[in-house]
This record gives structure tokens, C-alpha cells and sequence, in this order.
């Protein structure tokens, strides 16, 4: 069985909307461990802190890999656009251009439920 070069797998897919959320939660890390800074001198706000530069610092690695099992597939992100609306991604698998898009509300759950689960390694 073989597949067809036209058609992205799920586990393309699945690739390319880790690929688009990982930097997005980055993001969102870094700017709360910069809010919380603010209180450093209290206790919690520091272990906070901790905790999340510690989910922070586990992204890189799992990203890195996510870079070279698209470089295998033959993946290529070639445009990804931010709106209000929620994010745009132009893709190509294979040769072929495809797009993906996701919602506001969906990237807000898919990064909780990353968030969890690296939460989840981290233990």
C-alpha cells in the first residue's frame, strides 16, 4: 500500500499542527514567566516560575524532533499567519501546497491539552 503523494496522513497533519502550536505556547510561556516576575520575591511566584521554564525548556527538544521527522517526510511550513480569527498555516507535503486552519477556540484547547500533556512528562 502506498501513499499517495496528493494526500497529507494524519500523522502529517498531526506534525504540522504540533510544528504550528509548539511556538505558539512558547510564546505564551515567556511572556507569563515575564509577568511573574513582577513578585518575584514571594515563594509561589518563584516556584511557578521554576515549573514553567522547566515545560519551557522540554518544547526545544520535542520541536527539534518534530523538525526532523518533517524534513524525512518531506514537510515544509511555508507561511503561517496569526489573526484574531485564529491561525492560518500554508504547508507543503511532498510537493503539494496544501493549507490548515484552526480557530481561535481550537488553538486555545489543543494548547491546554499539550500543556497537559507535557505537564504530564514532566512528573
Amino acid at each position: 500500500m502506498s501513499i499517495n503523494p496528493r494526500n497529507e496522513t494524519e500523522e502529517d497533519i498531526q506534525l504540522i499542527k504540533e510544528y504550528t502550536l509548539l511556538p505558539i505556547l512558547l510564546d505564551m510561556l515567556a511572556r507569563d514567566i515575564d509577568e511573574l516576575k513582577v513578585n518575584q520575591d514571594r515563594i509561589i511566584y518563584n516556584h511557578v516560575i521554576f515549573y514553567l521554564q522547566e515545560v519551557e525548556s522540554s518544547i526545544y527538544p520535542e520541536l527539534q524532533t518534530i523538525k526532523n521527522k518533517m524534513r524525512e517526510k518531506n514537510i515544509k511550513i511555508l507561511h503561517t499567519d496569526m489573526n484574531s480569527l485564529g491561525v492560518d498555516v500554508e504547508y507543503k507535503v511532498r510537493g503539494y501546497i496544501h493549507h490548515f486552519k484552526m480557530l481561535r477556540s481550537l488553538v486555545k484547547a489543543e494548547l491546554m491539552s499539550t500543556l497537559l500533556n507535557l505537564r504530564r512528562r514532566l512528573k
